[in-house]
């Protein structure tokens, strides 16, 4: 019965691993950057694969990326 427990704890342990996967992990690679899609500031890439917010751009600018290192900008 022992045997049986500690069966499924490593079972489930194991299902518990994290995946680096994009498709399992989310929608991004970090470290990246990206400008948001209205172009109103920049997103950052987390731990998790998934966008947050990483600011915004001030009044009467817009998010740009830099062509040498790909990175977002305000203009």
């Amino acid at each position: 019965m022992q045997f049986l427990a500690i069966l499924t704890l490593a079972a489930t342990a194991v299902l518990a691993l994290p995946s680096n996967t994009l498709e399992t992990r989310g929608a991004c690679t970090p470290p990246s950057y990206a400008c948001k899609p209205d172009h109103s500031g920049w997103l950052v890439c987390n731990v998790d694969g998934s966008w947050l917010n990483g600011g915004s751009c001030p009044k009467h600018t817009t998010c740009s990326t830099s062509p040498q290192n790909n990175l977002p900008y305000c203009t």
